[in-house]
């Protein structure tokens, strides 16, 4: 502790708060002969533990055990280093630049290490992109009420008291939502919608087959079949366990539709 420290100017730019991102930056603020003054990370949404509060209920996504919320909060990186809530949308490599979409704004950068992580990418497949992660110009379009899991803005949008909640627990008029995937993120956006006062004979569960999203060309390729698993896990290990949960949700109200494909979005007067 009472040795000096090397001070390293050098701008390291981490994109994406993935478990990789999260422990390259606690394994160089580790090192106890270095003291980093210029480390940023881009962090679309932020930092995972920023936009929840202390009960775990209000999850609307699984998170990885890596790092739970209080080791999140223990790292202190809020403090120790440079954190933007935006999205890298493209790279000057001439230049050592990453293009940011807010406003073109640039960050320039001596070490680059991406860790975005795997992220859904269904709605755009389909011509469309959630609403907050609308970049202009690049072809898609978003309609109200159609959101992906993986959007940085996803407890802005559902947040309670927020236009989209009121709606969906609307006594009077109630309005009915469809969440579509087979991961655990599925499980946990039904029961964060439950928790905010959303009754479960409103939320239908279509659940799509393992090889439902693959092109043709890869259906008998047998390297894409050995990475499958990983790139489109199963939402618990064991069957029994699937069954036990699925069950508990159909007994309370929900709906489960199985081995069902998403071919098309249509939109009302309203979009």
């Amino acid at each position: 502790m009472s040795e000096p420290k090397i001070v390293k100017n050098s701008r390291i730019v981490v994109v994406g708060a993935s478990d990789t991102g999260i422990s390259f930056i606690e394994a160089l603020l580790s090192i106890s002969y270095l003291q980093f003054t210029n480390i940023v990370l881009i962090a679309p949404g932020g930092l995972p533990h920023t936009n929840l509060g202390e009960d775990r209920k209000h999850n609307l996504k699984s998170y990885s055990t890596s790092y739970t919320q209080q080791e999140l909060k223990r790292l202190m990186l809020e403090t120790r280093v440079r954190v933007i809530n935006s999205r890298m949308v493209d790279i000057d490599r001439s230049d050592k630049n990453i293009i940011l979409d807010d406003d073109n704004k640039i960050i320039p950068y001596d070490t680059l290490v991406l860790a975005m992580g795997l992220q859904d990418k269904t709605l755009q497949s389909l011509g469309y992109t959630s609403r907050g992660i609308l970049v202009p110009g690049n072809g898609k379009k978003y309609v109200d009420g159609l959101i992906s899991v993986d959007d940085p803005k996803l407890y802005e949008h559902l947040r309670q008291g927020g236009v989209l909640m009121n709606a969906l627990t609307n006594r009077r008029k109630p309005q009915n939502c469809v969440i579509y995937g087979r991961s655990l993120h599925a499980y946990c956006c039904i029961k964060g919608l439950l928790h905010r006062g959303m009754r479960p004979e409103q939320i239908t569960l279509i659940i799509p087959g393992a090889t439902c999203h693959l092109n043709e060309a890869y259906d008998e390729e047998e390297e894409m079949m050995k990475d499958l698993p990983f790139i489109n896990p199963e939402a618990f290990e064991s069957e029994y366990i699937e069954e036990k949960i699925q069950g508990i949700l159909e007994k309370k109200g929900v709906r489960i539709v199985r081995n069902a494909l998403l071919m098309q979005v249509m939109e009302d007067e309203e979009r």
